[in-house]
C-alpha cells in the first residue's frame, strides 16, 4: 500500500516507502507460509500418532483376526496342535539317554533264529525299547534275551513294481508309521534298521544328544561303494545300517507314508521309499559317520583298523563279510570280543590313535579294542588315516571306487605294518582312576620279512599292550580330536607298551625328522 503525506497542501509519494514495499510484502508473505508449514507438520505428527496407537490396538486384539487369514510368514501353528506328543517330552529337556530311543528292526520269521544273535549282543532286555517287526507269527519259542517281536500289518493294498528286490520292502517301510502308532511315552528318537545289524547304543546316545529331538532331523549314513550311492542316492540314509528320526519328524512322516508308499512302488528298498517321503516334507540327511552300512564284499580290517573321528554307532552285513577277529572260528565270537571291549569305554571303541617313536623311527597305529599296527619306519599321519583297502565294492567286487580315500595293501611283506589283533580288554583301578588295559597279539603272518634291518626289533614283539583312560560322558559333545600317544622305548617279554592321553597344548602329531 503506498503512504503519502500532506504537507503545505501538496501530496507527494516518499521514495523511502517505495523502495520498502517489496521487503514487507515478502516478510507478510514468509510469516504466513511459515504458520502454514507448521501447522501442517504438527497436524502431520498428530495424525501419524493416532495412527500408530490404533495400529498397536488392532495387533493386539487377535479375536479381530479372522481365523481364516493365515499370515504366510507366521510359524504354522496347526502342527503344534495336531501333532501328538508322548507324555514326558513336553517339559522334560534332560540329556538324552537310551529310555528315549525306539528301536524298530526289520526281519521276518524265518531268518530271524539264523540273525538273532547279532540283536542279542547289544539288546538289553528291561532297558532297550522297541521290537522286531515280523511278516507273520513265528512257530517256535521266543527268546528273551533280544527284542520282542510284533507282526507286521498287511501291505498288499501297496504297488510294487520294482525289477529287482522283494515286496517286503513295503513293509519294512510302514515299521516307523506302525511304531508311532503304538504312541509309546517319553520317546525323542525312532531307529529304524535291520535284524542282522549291530548297535553300539551308548554311541548312538552320544550321537542323537547333540541334535534337539523337538526339530525335524533324519540321521544316518550313506553306502560305502560309490555304484551303491549312485543307483540308490547319496541323500539318502541306507537302512541296513540304521537310521534315526526325532519323534516330531516321526509324527509329521507317519501321517504322509502311506500315500507315499502309493506313489513310490517302483522303488527297490524301504530305505528309498522313506527318504522319497522325507524328501517330500523336505527334510534332508544329517550324516553322521559311524552308521556302517558296510556295502562292501571280503574283509572289513581296512576300515575299521582307521575308523573316522566319530563314535561307533551301528555295523551291517555282518554276514557277507569274513569274521573281523581273524582267530575266532565266526563272526558272532569275533562280535563278542568286540563288544566285550567296548563295554568298558564304548565311547573309545575302534577310535584311530597314532604315533610315533622318534628313537627306532617306528609309527603305530592304534584302534582301540580291535587292531595296532607297528610300521618300521616313518609313515605320515594323512596315510595312517587312510583305509587299507582290504574289501571290494557291494555289487561288482571291484577295487573302488569308495566314499572315502583308501590306500592299496602291499604285496612286499617288507612293506606291510605287523598287525596285532584284541586278544583282551580289562579294567585297571590306578591312582589316576579307572583305565582300560586291552591287549593285542600278533596273527599268524606267511611272509615274515627277513631283509629288511628295521624289521628285526619289531618282530622280536609278540603283544602290544595299550592303557588309556575312559572316554567321558560328554567326549563327544566336544570338538573331535585324536588322542595322542605315548609310546615305551622300553619292551619288556616281548610287549611294546603304549599309552593314550589327551593331547596336550602345542602337542601335534607331526613325525620325527
Amino acid at each position: 500500500m503506498l503512504q503519502s503525506r500532506e504537507g503545505n497542501g501538496s501530496h507527494e509519494q516518499q521514495p523511502v516507502n517505495v523502495a520498502l514495499k517489496p521487503v514487507a510484502s515478502l516478510k507478510e508473505r514468509y510469516g504466513e507460509i511459515s504458520g502454514r508449514l507448521l501447522k501442517g507438520v504438527i497436524g502431520i505428527f498428530l495424525l501419524s500418532s493416532f495412527l500408530l496407537v490404533g495400529f498397536a490396538v488392532v495387533i493386539g486384539q487377535p479375536s479381530w483376526k479372522s481365523p481364516e487369514c493365515v499370515n504366510f510368514f507366521e510359524e504354522p501353528a496347526f502342527n503344534a496342535s495336531r501333532r501328538w506328543i508322548p507324555p514326558g517330552n513336553e517339559t522334560d529337556r534332560n540329556a538324552t539317554n537310551m529310555s528315549h530311543v525306539f528301536f524298530g528292526l526289520g526281519g521276518s520269521a524265518r531268518s530271524w533264529q539264523a540273525r538273532r544273535h547279532y540283536s542279542e549282543l547289544w539288546w538289553k532286555p528291561g532297558e532297550s525299547r522297541g521290537f522286531v517287526w515280523l511278516d507273520e507269527r513265528p512257530n517256535y519259542t521266543w527268546s528273551g534275551a533280544g527284542p520282542p517281536y510284533r507282526v507286521s500289518e498287511d501291505t498288499s493294498r501297496f504297488p510294487f513294481s520294482s525289477g529287482s528286490g522283494t515286496r517286503s520292502a513295503v513293509r519294512l517301510a510302514r515299521i516307523l508309521l506302525e511304531s508311532v502308532r503304538l504312541r509309546e511315552t517319553g520317546v525323542r528318537w525312532y531307529l529304524l534298521g535291520d535284524d542282522d545289524t549291530v548297535f553300539f547304543t551308548e554311541n548312538l546316545v552320544s550321537v542323537l544328544g547333540k541334535y534337539d529331538h523337538e526339530e525335524m532331523y533324519y540321521v544316518g549314513g550313506i553306502s560305502e561303494s560309490v555304484e551303491q550311492d549312485v543307483m540308490h542316492s547319496y541323500g539318502m540314509a541306507f537302512g541296513g545300517g540304521g537310521f534315526a528320526v526325532s519323534h516330531v519328524l516321526a509324527e509329521e512322516l507317519a501321517g504322509l507314508l502311506d500315500g507315499c508308499l502309493l506313489r513310490y512302488g517302483y522303488f527297490y528298498g524301504s530305505d528309498q521309499r522313506v527318504a522319497a517321503c522325507l524328501a517330500e516334507l523336505g527334510v534332508p540327511l544329517t550324516r553322521e559317520l559311524g552308521f556302517h552300512q558296510l556295502d562292501i564284499r571280503g574283509d572289513a580290517y581296512g576300515i575299521l583298523a582307521a575308523h573316522p573321528v566319530a563314535p561307533l554307532v551301528s555295523l551291517h552285513h555282518l554276514d557277507n563279510l569274513k569274521p573281523l577277529l581273524p582267530g575266532k572260528k565266526s563272526q558272532e565270537e569275533s562280535l563278542a570280543s568286540i563288544f566285550g571291549a567296548a563295554s568298558l569305554d564304548q565311547g573309545r571303541a575302534m577310535q584311530q590313535s597314532f604315533g610315533y617313536d622318534p628313537e627306532r623311527k617306528w609309527s603305530v597305529s592304534v584302534s582301540w579294542g580291535y587292531t595296532v599296527q607297528i610300521y618300521p619306519w616313518v609313515v605320515p599321519p594323512y596315510e595312517m588315516a587312510k583305509a587299507f583297502q582290504t574289501f571290494k565294492t557291494w555289487r561288482s567286487w571291484q577295487a573302488g571306487p569308495f566314499t572315502f580315500n583308501t590306500r592299496a595293501w602291499p604285496s612286499d611283506p617288507c612293506e606291510q605294518p605287523l598287525v596285532y589283533m584284541l586278544e583282551s580288554a580289562t579294567a585297571v583301578e590306578t591312582e589316576l582312576g579307572t583305565l582300560t588295559r586291552s591287549v593285542y597279539k600278533k596273527g599268524v603272518v606267511e611272509n615274515e620279512c627277513r631283509g629288511k634291518a628295521s624289521y628285526k626289533e619289531a618282530l622280536k614283539i609278540e603283544k602290544v599292550e595299550v592303557l588309556a583312560p575312559k572316554m567321558g560322558p560328554d567326549a563327544w559333545k566336544k570338538g573331535p580330536r585324536r588322542y595322542c600317544t605315548e609310546i615305551d622305548h622300553k619292551i619288556i617279554n616281548r610287549s611294546l607298551i603304549v599309552k593314550l592321553r589327551k593331547c596336550r597344548a602345542g602337542q601335534s602329531f607331526s613325525p620325527p625328522p
